[in-house]
């Protein structure tokens, strides 16, 4: 074998380990130096109900979508509805409050005669005050009627929202993970969510910076996100904390990335940095 072409082997062999030490080198130092970072939905909300009660209806089942407003589940709500019926009809009674009104007008009518009898001296004064005083008994009733009325429409008010918040609604869009509660179990005050709701058309990023790199992103309004599938995508920045954690000594940031199509599912992303 040529000796030239041995030690002309040799050599491009030691320089091509070098050059792949020096590429491992270089890879294993930026991903040391990446600010990875964890992607959640935006919102993931344990949806609950004010009210106590046995679950009697249930929309819903893990892995459904749903819109925002709709309905998720209804409590028993037989005594609620009688309640309001009982309330309805006292706001619809103006039996009181009509009679207290003829007899104001009969009282007023009744002042008014009596006024011209006494100043012609057919009437005495005497007589008219005591009309004067019947007057204002009735008045006062037709007041005491009409403040009794609003109170009546209070209570109807009242006992309507209570019945409508036996009905559990979503309180935004998103897709049910879990159903803590099913048909026929009690909701106490304990323990009073029914589902897990979590939005992920949009979602948040959140890393830890040190002060050099929060600053650069304290001056801009977007950055980069680099996925799990090596896919980079804008982020809207939402928040960076004023000042760093103190057992850390790094600084919070959080960005909100789009995600409209539901195609993001990995929690893990990586910061492209300015």
């Amino acid at each position: 074998m040529n000796p030239f072409l041995t030690r002309l082997g040799l050599q491009t062999a030691i320089l091509l380990c070098a050059l792949s030490g020096t590429m491992s080198a270089q890879s294993v130092i930026n991903r040391s130096t990446a600010i990875q970072g964890v992607i959640e939905p935006y919102k993931d909300t344990e949806v609950a109900t004010a009210e106590m009660g046995v679950v009697r209806e249930l929309f819903v089942k893990p892995g459904d979508v749903i819109e925002n407003k709709a309905e998720i589940g209804r409590l028993d709500n037989d005594q609620q509805r009688f309640l309001v019926n009982e309330a309805e009809l006292d706001s619809n009674s103006f039996g009181m409050l009509e009679t207290a009104r003829r007899e104001t007008e009969f009282n007023t009518r009744r002042v008014e005669e009596t006024s011209k009898l006494v100043a012609t001296g057919k009437a005495s004064p005497k007589e008219l005050e005591r009309y004067k005083l019947d007057l204002n008994i009735s008045r006062a009733k037709v007041q005491t009627q009409e403040e009794a009325k609003m109170i009546s429409q209070a209570r109807l008010d009242k006992a309507q929202l209570i019945l409508r918040e036996r009905t559990v609604r979503a309180p935004h869009h998103g897709t049910v993970i879990t159903v803590y509660k099913d048909i026929g179990e009690y909701i106490a005050g304990n323990a009073p969510a029914i589902i897990r709701l979590v939005d992920t058309s949009r979602l948040r990023a959140r890393f830890y910076l040190t002060d050099e790199v929060a600053e650069r992103y304290r001056k801009v309004e977007f950055g980069e996100v680099r996925l799990a599938n090596n896919a980079i995508v804008k982020a809207k920045i939402e928040f960076i904390a004023p000042f760093a954690i103190a057992d850390g000594h790094v600084i919070e940031m959080t960005v909100i990335i789009e995600n409209t199509n539901g195609q993001i599912r990995s929690s893990s992303c990586e910061l492209v940095q300015l």
